[in-house]
């Protein structure tokens, strides 16, 4: 695949490539793709490997600037991101978690959730891991924006780990895949949970969680939904609820959120352009169509108007082969030269 400068192959990693990054970590690990040379030019070259649900990639890029907002969150894409930086720096923010990765650090990604940095010369080694058994090994733990500094014993013993993960997908025949995965999702979701703080009771809370949200996904049509109605479903106290959802800024921000999220895919489908906004508003709990475009620009940076001319995505792209999962991945990104701090969007 070449696009905007950005070219992907289906080879993945020399075979030494253990030998070589155990030695020196900041080593170029495979020869760069010739790229084009026009000043200003993105300079970004990935190898990739699907091995069982795990994407493995190899990558070496110029000076970049990325930014993954909430419209490209829209789009699918259900993972997370460990990338393991192997030489150069990388400075971003997770939200409202910044991050200062130097190389020999591990940080983690939620492709579910926002995300911008830049960053100069460099190579990375990442894994894009499934969510939900990653989820059943840290409990349900906050891992966007999560950093693993370069000298702590878990952040080697990872490194050890990625690579030699990524010398066995390149080498591997498909047999025991599926054990294989299984296991290496085990390993490394413990060494991630030990290093977030623990949650009251992690598996009931991640359970309790769960319902909670699928609870709020299919009733955001109702005017009912809120804090005191899923108080009395859910028999939970009101300053639990908030605990709950704390790092996302309480319940009724989550709903607010997921109520814009669908007004969204309505305005963008082929149905909503029917629709004037105030109903669609109306439709998703909001009261007047002046706080509903205030809201929809806070969120989007964009009006609902500009948001009917978006491409149209729908709940099933989650299922999508994975084999172009990190195609689609990069296309969500705004990658671009960076010379000063990016602009963020929130």
């Amino acid at each position: 695949m070449a696009a905007d400068g950005l070219i992907l192959s289906t080879d993945m990693v020399a075979p030494d490539l253990r030998t070589d990054m155990c030695r020196e970590i900041s080593r170029p690990f495979f020869e760069p793709t010739l790229l084009a040379d026009a000043p200003g030019s993105l300079e970004l070259s990935m190898q990739t490997h699907l091995f069982g649900r795990t994407v493995v990639m190899a990558s070496r890029h110029g000076q970049q600037q990325y930014r993954r907002d909430r419209r490209h969150v829209l789009g699918g894409m259900d993972q997370y991101f460990i990338r393991l930086l192997l030489a150069g720096d990388h400075n971003g923010a997770c939200e409202d978690r910044t991050i200062l990765v130097a190389a020999g650090d591990i940080c983690v990604f939620d492709l579910s959730r926002p995300f911008q940095g830049e960053g100069g010369n460099g190579s990375v080694l990442s894994l894009m891991l499934p969510r939900n058994p990653v989820d059943k090994v840290t409990g349900g733990r906050d891992l966007h924006g999560l950093l693993l500094k370069k000298d702590e014993p878990t952040t080697r013993f990872l490194t050890d780990f990625m690579i030699s993960f990524a010398t066995l997908a390149k080498a591997n025949d498909g047999q025991d895949t599926q054990a294989i995965e299984d296991a290496a999702i085990n390993l490394i979701g413990a060494c991630l949970a030990r290093q977030t703080p623990p949650q009251q009771d992690p598996a009931l809370a991640h359970v309790l969680r769960h319902r909670l949200l699928h609870f709020i996904d299919t009733h955001l049509a109702d005017p009912a939904l809120g804090p005191a109605l899923l108080m009395q479903r859910f028999q939970v106290s009101r300053a639990h609820l908030y605990r709950m959802f704390e790092t996302e800024g309480g319940v009724a921000t989550v709903i607010r959120e997921k109520r814009l999220d669908a007004a969204f895919h309505a305005l963008a489908s082929s149905d909503g352009k029917s629709r004037s906004v105030t109903e669609i508003a109306h439709r998703f709990g909001f009261s007047s169509s002046t706080q509903f475009h205030r809201a929809f620009r806070t969120r989007f940076s964009l009006t609902p108007n500009q948001a009917r001319s978006e491409r149209s995505t729908t709940p099933h792209q989650r299922l999508k082969p994975l084999g172009g999962l990190f195609d689609e991945y990069v296309r969500q990104l705004n990658f671009g030269v960076s010379r000063t701090p990016p602009t963020g969007e929130s």
